[in-house]
C-alpha cells in the first residue's frame, strides 16, 4: 500500500482544522471573474504564441539560416508551438472547469445540504451566513459540506450494534 506524500497529509490536516465558513456573493463573484480574466489572458496568450510560431514558421525559408537547417528548423519550431499552445489551452481547460464550483445549486439538492449541515457543528452558522447573504448553495461548497458531514457521521448506529431487541 502506498503511502500518502507529507504535503498530501498537511494538506488534509489543515482542511479538518479550518471552519466550516461560506464565501460572501461578492467574494464568490470577484472569484468568478478573476477565474474568467484569467481564461481570457490565457486564450489571448495562446493565439498571440500561434501567430508567432506560424509567422516565425513561414519566415524561416527566406532567413539567412542555411538551406540544410531550414525544414529541420521548421519542424522543432511548429513542434514546439503546438506542444506549447496545447499546454496553455490545457491550463485554460483546467481553470474553466473549476468556473463549475461558482454554479448555484438546484433546489433539488437543497434539503438534502440542510440535512446534512445539521450533522455539522458549525453547520446552522453556516446556513444563517448563506439567508444573510440572500444566496444559494454553490457546487464547489456541496462536495465540502458533504465531506464535513462523513467526518462526523457517529461510528455505528444504534441498529448495527447487533442486539437484536426485536
Amino acid at each position: 500500500m502506498a503511502a500518502l506524500p507529507l504535503q498530501e497529509l498537511e494538506l488534509r490536516r489543515q482542511q479538518s482544522l479550518s471552519a466550516l465558513v461560506p464565501k460572501s456573493s461578492g467574494q464568490l463573484r470577484s472569484e468568478r471573474e478573476r477565474i474568467v480574466a484569467r481564461l481570457r489572458l490565457l486564450l489571448n496568450a495562446t493565439i498571440a504564441l500561434a501567430l508567432a510560431g506560424a509567422a516565425l514558421v513561414a519566415w524561416l525559408p527566406f532567413s539567412p539560416v542555411p538551406h540544410e537547417f531550414r525544414f529541420g528548423a521548421q519542424e522543432v519550431l511548429a513542434v514546439a508551438m503546438f506542444a506549447s499552445c496545447l499546454f496553455i489551452l490545457h491550463e485554460r481547460a483546467e481553470l474553466a472547469l473549476g468556473l463549475y464550483d461558482y454554479e448555484p445549486v438546484e433546489q433539488t439538492t437543497q434539503g438534502e445540504l440542510r440535512a446534512l449541515l445539521h450533522r455539522v457543528p458549525e453547520g446552522a452558522s453556516y446556513q444563517k451566513a448563506l439567508a444573510a447573504d440572500n444566496r444559494t448553495f454553490t457546487t464547489g461548497e456541496v462536495d465540502d459540506i458533504r465531506r464535513r458531514a462523513e467526518a462526523f457521521t457517529p461510528k455505528t448506529l444504534p441498529a448495527e450494534d447487533g442486539n437484536p431487541e426485536t
